[in-house]
C-alpha cells in the first residue's frame, strides 16, 4: 500500500512539474518515475542527494538521504516542500542564522540557528518552508530519506 502511495505522489508531483523534454517521444510532458526507481536511486547514494528528478526549469525534485546532520541553509528564490520517506528526523525551522555563507546565487549555508522551531518528523510527513527561512535537517538515528520539492518563491505583482 505505501508504495502505491509513493507511486501516486510522484504521478502528482510530476504532472504540476512537469516540463516538455527533447528526449520523450511525440512531445509528452509529464514526468513519471516509479517508487522502485526512486528507491535504487537512493540505496546508491552515501548521504546528501541521491537523485534529481528530471523537472520543469526553475523547479528541483530531489530525494535526499541523511546519514548524518545536515547544515544549516537558506534558500532565497526557492520554496522547500519536504515529504519523509524513510526513517525519523529532526528540522530546525525559522529563527535566526549567523557564520552562514553565499555558496551560489541565492543560496547560503552553514553557521548557527538560534530561536528555531523544532519538528521531529518520521514516515509520511510533510513540511512546508518558505523561501528565506532558515532551516536544517537532523539526523537522531540510522538513515533518513526524504523527498524534496523545491518551487521558485512567488513574488508579489508590480
Amino acid at each position: 500500500m505505501r508504495t502505491v502511495w509513493f507511486a501516486t505522489l510522484v504521478l502528482l508531483v510530476g504532472s504540476f512539474i512537469a516540463s516538455a523534454r527533447d528526449t520523450e517521444p511525440q512531445g509528452q510532458n509529464e514526468t513519471y518515475v516509479s517508487a522502485g526507481e526512486l528507491a535504487s536511486k537512493v540505496v546508491q547514494t552515501v548521504s546528501g542527494i541521491g537523485y534529481q528528478i528530471p523537472s520543469s526549469p526553475g523547479y528541483k525534485v530531489l530525494m535526499i538521504q541523511r546519514d548524518k546532520t545536515g547544515d544549516a541553509e537558506v534558500h532565497a528564490e526557492l520554496n522547500d516542500t519536504i515529504i519523509v520517506e524513510q526513517g525519523r528526523g529532526r528540522f530546525l525551522v525559522g529563527g535566526q542564522i549567523t557564520g552562514n555563507h553565499l555558496i551560489r546565487p541565492n543560496e547560503w549555508r552553514g553557521g548557527d540557528m538560534n530561536g528555531a522551531r523544532e519538528y521531529d518528523v518520521s514516515v509520511g510527513d510533510l513540511l512546508l518552508i518558505p523561501a528565506g527561512i532558515p532551516h536544517k535537517a537532523i539526523l537522531t538515528s540510522g538513515t533518513f530519506t526524504y523527498l524534496t520539492i523545491k518551487t521558485p518563491r512567488e513574488h508579489p505583482a508590480p
